[in-house]
């Protein structure tokens, strides 16, 4: 089981740039498990329909403050930068 996304020590994210579902299926979520990390996404990335509305991360999101981010396909997004 990975961690609750808003009291995570560690969240891998992924946004447009990813490109679909299955980048998430390929990239996102096998890192986050080998980190033992959250998972979360953009808004754009949820807009796309790549995953689920509470993976967002942001203004109309979650906030999160984990000690490590790691961010893939998010185009520097205010909410995404520390």
């Amino acid at each position: 089981d990975r961690p609750d996304l808003a009291g995570a020590d560690r969240v891998v994210a992924g946004g447009r740039g990813v490109k679909s579902a299955e980048g998430f299926d390929e990239v996102i979520y096998p890192l986050a498990d080998k980190l033992g990390a959250a998972v979360g996404a953009s808004r754009a990335a949820v807009d796309a329909g790549y995953v689920p509305n509470e993976l967002q991360i942001g203004q109309t999101g979650k906030v999160v403050a984990p000690a490590l981010y790691m961010a893939f396909g998010i185009s520097g997004a205010i909410q995404h930068l520390a």
